[in-house]
């Protein structure tokens, strides 16, 4: 979370909803952002489609009928939240809800409810819906949790609708931030909108490549790509771009792509170049195709040019360690480590997986090796279990995730108040008791002694509107254990709902070859799973004594776990200094 400057804004002070609505919009969009803070994969227009998918995807056999039921939870719940969604629905919901609800419900009703908010939750008619409410928000009652509510679910559809991740983040900056247009107030959430209102534009997209795909010039045709040494109608964009062809050399043209943004149109042309090199690969198997990078994408009348490299990896949308940090870790897990064969080749065998989907730009393989790199490291079924086996992947994975959840919570903020105002923010943990920044800031925002240092914090935030209403938010989740619990449990069927998706994702792939429009969100999360697994394993695996096998590692976490959940959900709790770092911090995993 990043503070920029609000100079081009005329009245600050009177336009708390378009501030709010603009750090909003920059943290959801920033490729490094904490997980639960960044865009969700779905909204409910979404949430309807993926469900007709499903019902597809049942009827012909590649998903089970009892993964729709999940679905159908996260509609109802959805329903009851989503502002817009109640807006545009002219059926009553109580009615909506009751079908869906309900195990006896016929198969046809079910289906003929869902074409019924289909017809009336189109994602172009949602998106508008979306705006006409954004704007009453900014300009009248300015709530935030409307407002954050509102942003959120726009994000989403803008990412569903064609818009690229990287438009959205710059125009908006550029809007908001850098452009010499100035900003008189909350009035100015229409002419923002209005960027997001274009029709698709077609794109021409030009790569270099090795001169030796000439050969394949006839396959290329059949996929729309033009492989050629001159590009006439294009030679001033190419030189003034620095793009003419270096020796070994063609031009790969993939003309007419119909984007509504540059970075878009490059991802489509991506996707079909890697189509084609694909392709090559099933009879060229000595030499593997080079990646094919950087492009020009030029719009048809060659007014909008831009030169683009290597776009970020899903895979990469993740916090890391620096070389020093990965070092010292690594040490210590080689050192402790004391895992049996058997869990040394599983465990090794998921991270050359977790590697190749590292080393891949392909959003496909990325998916299914970090699904298989996951799933080969969850435990076998029982025998005597009868649950399914995805179930029993979400309930092996959940608690490693939910385990730290809240620490990652108040690590995040630590960080945020820091790069916010670190000289100050040192003085307020000064003298704080605590093993650690998280524990010495969980003191401060819950002990009655820090009240008056709280509201000097408080004060200092000004027209960051995002930080005051991350920092409250925080503040009222430590506030008493019941809402950590709460947040928990909400935060365990978010986790479970995601895990299905990846794997209802995953067969879509596999069996159909449809992509998902929101598989990046699906892939950073797939990512994040894994990582957290593998860690956690990793911290265990390097404590010497501690577990021989993979099995026992995830029974650990499981039983730390439940334990970390029972002690805060005693009745009557409330958190003291003798007692929070017992209850939040004890398990390092």
């Amino acid at each position: 979370m990043k503070f920029r400057n609000l100079r081009k804004w005329d009245n600050v002070d009177e336009s708390y909803g378009l501030v709010f609505l603009a750090q909003l919009v920059d943290e959801l969009l920033f490729e490094f952002t904490l997980d639960t803070y960044k865009p969700s994969a779905m909204n409910t227009s979404l949430l309807v489609r993926e469900a007709l998918e499903t019902i597809k995807a049942i009827e012909s056999g590649t998903i089970k009928r009892p993964n729709l039921r999940h679905i159908l939870d996260e509609l109802c719940e959805n329903l009851d939240k989503d502002d817009v969604a109640k807006k545009l629905l002219s059926v009553e919901l109580k009615g909506v809800k009751a079908v869906l609800k309900d195990p006896k419900s016929t198969e046809s009703s079910v289906v003929t409810t869902i074409e019924l908010l289909n017809n009336q939750l189109q994602l172009d008619i949602y998106k508008s819906k979306n705006e006409e409410l954004l704007i009453q928000e900014v300009c009248d009652s300015q709530s935030p949790a409307s407002l954050r509510s509102l942003t959120r679910s726009y994000i989403t559809t803008l990412l569903n609708s064609d818009f690229s991740a990287k438009h959205i983040q710059k125009q908006s900056q550029k809007f908001f931030f850098y452009s010499t247009n100035r900003i008189a107030g909350n009035n100015a959430i229409s002419d923002y909108l209005e960027l997001f209102s274009v029709e698709a534009e077609e794109y021409s997209v030009i790569y270099r490549a090795p001169k030796y795909l000439s050969e394949f010039k006839l396959a290329a045709r059949q996929l729309g790509i033009t492989i050629t040494d001159s590009l006439d109608e294009y030679v001033e964009v190419l030189r003034s771009h620095n793009f003419l062809l270096r020796r070994g050399e063609v031009y790969l043209l993939i003309p007419k792509n119909g984007s509504k943004d540059l970075y878009f149109a490059k991802s489509v042309s991506d996707r079909k170049l890697e189509q084609f090199q694909t392709l090559i690969g099933l009879y060229h198997h000595k030499e593997a195709p080079a990646p094919i990078v950087e492009c020009l994408v030029i719009d048809s009348d060659k007014q909008k040019v831009l030169k683009a490299t290597k776009s970020i990896n899903p895979m990469h949308k993740c916090q890391d360690s620096k070389p020093g940090v990965a070092a010292r870790k690594l040490a210590e897990f080689m050192s402790g480590f004391s895992m049996q064969r058997d869990s040394f080749r599983k465990f090794n065998r998921s991270a050359e997986l977790h590697a190749l989907a590292l080393s891949s730009e392909s959003i496909e393989n990325q998916m299914i090796n970090l699904w298989i790199a996951l799933e080969s490291l969850i435990p076998n079924k029982d025998t005597s279990n009868d649950i399914s086996q995805i179930e029993h992947i979400a309930s092996s994975i959940v608690p490693f995730i939910n385990i730290g959840y809240i620490h990652k919570i108040i690590t995040r903020l630590s960080k945020d108040l820091f790069q916010w105002d670190s000289r100050l923010i040192k003085r307020m943990l000064r003298d704080i008791p605590g093993t650690g920044v998280a524990h010495r800031l969980s003191n401060f925002l819950i002990l009655e002694e820090f009240a008056e240092r709280r509201l000097e914090l408080e004060s200092s935030f000004k027209n960051f509107h995002l930080l005051k209403d991350r920092y409250e938010y925080v503040k009222y989740l430590f506030s008493e254990p019941k809402n950590v619990v709460n947040s928990l449990d909400a935060h365990k069927i978010r986790v479970e709902w995601q895990i299905r998706r990846i794997y209802r994702a995953r067969n879509m792939i596999v069996h159909d070859g449809v992509t998902p429009s929101y598989s990046e969100v699906l892939i950073e999360n797939t990512h994040d799973y894994l990582d957290t697994v593998m860690s956690g394993l990793m911290i265990l695996a390097a404590s010497q004594n501690t577990l021989d096998t993979i099995d026992q590692g995830f029974k650990m976490v499981e039983i730390n776990y439940k334990s970390y959940y029972k002690s805060l959900s005693e009745k009557g709790l409330e958190f003291e200094q003798g007692n929070i770092y017992e209850l939040l911090f004890r398990h390092p995993i």
